[in-house]
């Protein structure tokens, strides 16, 4: 499924959030949004991941258009932000079970993303785990539905070295399997390791594109 964004515009009272954004992507693309604090990088994977509405603009992915197909177009986004979305009362087992009900997939399809990122700590309530264990969990969340888009909003925050490079590996894979996956990062080193393209961001304009 093809991305394509059109003008995209937020505002925040007096705060212009964006200014016009474009942005295209193909399946297996992997881009990277860059900019320091406040440049617009949440507020664009927010409007994508159907969490917020434009002022101005739109985006469609395939033939479906934000503007009259949310819900199902939502049905095709996985999304990792600040918040890992998961019921801390509940296990990091019990939370993906819970979702594949949601999203129709076999009732094993998270026991297989607990294994494949070595979360032996999935048995325990989300509200007992570290930071970066809820955010490992949120991933396996994220990617349960193996969703078209895949929007991760600054991910590695929390992880150890080697859950790091099982996110990276498992964003490559995504994109490999003909899907789109964008994420946001401070890291310069990350977005010229993982992505393929970059998109820069200031004060809500691009500034900048790479790949």
């Amino acid at each position: 499924m093809q991305l394509t964004c059109n003008n995209l515009t937020r505002n925040f009272g007096a705060t212009r959030a964006l200014r016009g954004v474009d942005l295209s992507a193909a399946p297996g693309d992997i881009i990277a949004v860059i900019g320091a604090n406040g440049a617009g990088k949440s507020t664009l994977v927010r409007i994508l991941a159907t969490l917020l509405k434009p002022d101005g603009g739109s985006f469609s992915l395939g033939e479906l258009d934000s503007r009259r197909d949310t819900t199902r177009l939502r049905a095709h986004v996985g999304y990792l932000g600040h918040e890992s979305m998961l019921d801390a009362a509940l296990t990091g087992r019990e939370n993906l079970r819970l979702f594949a009900r949601l999203y129709g997939m076999p009732a094993g399809r998270g026991d297989e993303l607990i294994e494949r990122f070595d979360a032996r700590y999935a048995d325990s309530p989300v509200s007992e785990l570290s930071r970066g264990q809820e955010q490992t969990i949120g991933l396996c969340r994220a990617i349960l539905h193996d969703p078209a888009l895949l929007l991760l909003d600054e991910p590695s925050t929390g992880l150890d070295a080697a859950a790091q490079t099982r996110l990276w590996q498992a964003a490559k894979d995504h994109a490999a399997a003909g899907r789109i996956v964008i994420f946001t990062t401070h890291d310069h080193t990350a977005a010229e390791g993982v992505a393929q393209r970059t998109l820069e961001l200031k004060e809500g304009s691009v500034v900048g594109q790479r790949g």
